[in-house]
């Protein structure tokens, strides 16, 4: 229930979270994106680091429209900045996404192209790739004061506080657009990668992608509320496949 611009969204499935950024007031603070069967797909930002926002849980959250935010599926935490160390206390965990009904809830909800998206002005969606093709670019906005522990390791996974940037070139499973689609890579468990194994960042594509033989591999994209005509991978599902369960594609939203 709510009044358009308040909500208690009871129903959240979270899909995946970005890397941590740092807000101008110096709070470390996460992207979330999920789907609700009520709303549709929804925002949330900002979150802490240490919510119980992991992906495929189901969450009952009062929400409240971000002022600074004109994306129809972008929310904040009532509270997101007053009660910020209590944040978390207003989620609730109230159910689970089980392994073997991931795709079929998934399924209905994936576009046929990133294109689709942008042409219906739908801020966050699901894409299938047919094809990619992962790699590194150097980061424009790189900023070398890393937040440091006393023994010396990176303490939050900031992606401004790497110098190299992931980026993925791929074709979606309907595409429309007649080229590649090329954009930077949010999820978090890249840079979570980056920062426990310094040194061996080439390896997280293994890491990502070594069963894809048995996993349905979707992009959780989104655009960005200033540029609404670039999106952004804010995260990759990784969905086991089981005998009974077949992948289709349609857009659920007209």
């Amino acid at each position: 229930m709510g009044n358009g611009n308040r909500l208690v969204i009871d129903d959240l499935i979270v899909l995946g979270r970005s890397s941590p950024d740092t807000m101008q007031d110096g709070r470390v603070s996460v992207c979330v994106a999920g789907f609700s069967p009520k709303n549709g797909f929804i925002r949330l930002y900002p979150t802490r680091l240490d919510s119980p926002l992991g992906a495929w849980n189901v969450v009952s959250v009062p929400v409240e429209r971000n002022k600074q935010d004109a994306r129809r599926e972008s929310w904040k935490i009532e509270g997101s900045k007053q009660e910020w160390d209590r944040l978390s206390d207003r989620i609730e965990v109230v159910g689970r996404v089980r392994r073997q009904d991931r795709l079929k809830l998934v399924s209905p909800l994936v576009s046929g192209c990133v294109y689709n998206l942008r042409d219906e002005k739908i801020s966050l969606g699901l894409v299938k790739p047919a094809s990619k093709r992962c790699y590194f670019a150097d980061r424009e906005d790189y900023d070398t004061t890393f937040q440091m522990t006393l023994f010396g390791r990176v303490l939050a996974s900031d992606k401004h506080k790497y110098g190299l940037q992931p980026r993925v070139e791929y074709r979606c499973s309907q595409c429309e657009c007649g080229q590649n689609h090329d954009q930077q890579i949010l999820e978090w468990g890249v840079y979570e990668w980056f920062r426990k194994n310094p040194g061996e960042e080439d390896k997280v594509w293994d890491n990502l992608f070594s069963r894809e033989a048995s996993q349905e591999i979707l992009f959780l994209v989104g655009n960005m509320a200033r540029h609404p005509n670039s999106y952004m991978v804010v995260s990759i599902l990784r969905i086991p496949k089981f005998s009974n369960q077949r992948f289709s594609t349609s857009n659920p939203i007209s």
